[in-house]
């Protein structure tokens, strides 16, 4: 997901620079009268995870699984990660029920038998 602020900084007061840099996980500071913006830890934390799940979803597009959805690529990118499915729920912010469905297409999909024989599809082993 990505978020644009268009809040205009030549125009605003430091106090409505800060209710903005705290309202989206920021930090900014003027240096020789400019203004600068810094990353919260959060914030890097937040990019280094998507980061991460792209690097795995673009391991899973050279393959040839092109019938799956995004969101089963999502998931699948997750378990190769080694998430649960509670887990995989709690990143993505959906039911550990649809997590399980993903999973079942995911297996349907490929004849897997199991997701240890799914990973090893994946991941060519």
């Amino acid at each position: 997901m990505l978020v644009l602020c268009t809040y205009s900084l030549s125009e605003s007061r430091a106090v409505d620079l800060l209710d903005v840099a705290r309202a989206h996980q920021f930090t900014i500071t003027r240096r020789n009268g400019e203004w600068e913006f810094l990353e919260t830890p959060e914030l890097q934390a937040a990019k280094q995870e998507i980061r991460k799940l792209n690097g795995a979803l673009n391991i899973l597009a050279d393959t040839s699984r092109a019938t799956f959805t995004a969101r089963e690529r999502i998931v699948l990118a997750q378990i190769v990660r080694g998430y649960s499915s509670k887990e995989i729920a709690r990143t993505l912010k959906i039911a550990p029920r649809t997590v399980e469905f993903h999973r079942a297409n995911l297996l349907k999909k490929t004849n897997a038998r199991s997701t240890v024989q799914l990973l090893h599809m994946v991941l060519g082993e």
